[in-house]
């Protein structure tokens, strides 16, 4: 009897202990770039105007795209969103790691905008034969065509 409780502690110490995911579910190496895909994806479809009249099929063409992208049927997808909506202490973990990749994205791009945002601008009289307009341009940035008279 005693050896048998062992065996049974055994036992259930290996399969509390797995971490693996079961089969036809997303690792949460491989669905993360995807959840992290979905959102900026609907990020850009809320930015899109709403008068547009095929707003719903735009979205689901891009899900689609996205799992195309990652060689990921529909099925096996909504099976791993299935599963860790199952696990929230792993889904927890799937999702701060795309909210950490969302944010450094962010990171860079205020980065980005912030130093496009110190070049300096300059203002040039652009002379046209109709009237005389003054514009801003960046430093660097091609000069527009003048009109000769």
């Amino acid at each position: 009897m005693r050896n048998c409780l062992i065996i049974l502690m055994f036992v259930l110490v290996i399969a509390c202990s797995k971490n693996s995911v079961p089969r036809g579910v997303l690792t949460e190496k491989e669905i993360t770039p995807v959840l992290v895909e979905l959102h900026l994806a609907e990020a850009i479809n809320t930015q899109r105007p709403s008068a547009d009249a095929n707003r719903d099929n735009y979205s689901e063409d891009l899900y689609l795209t996205i799992l195309k992208k990652y060689k990921i049927d529909q099925k096996k997808f909504e099976a791993s969103l299935l599963y860790y909506g199952k696990h929230p202490e792993l889904y927890k973990l799937v999702y701060d790691e795309v909210l950490n990749r969302l944010n450094e994205m962010e990171v860079k791009n205020k980065a980005k905008d912030s130093i496009d945002s110190r070049k300096p601008r300059v203002k040039t009289v652009i002379k046209d034969t109709i009237r005389t307009k003054i514009t801003d341009v960046k430093v660097g940035a091609k000069s527009p065509d003048r009109i000769k008279k």
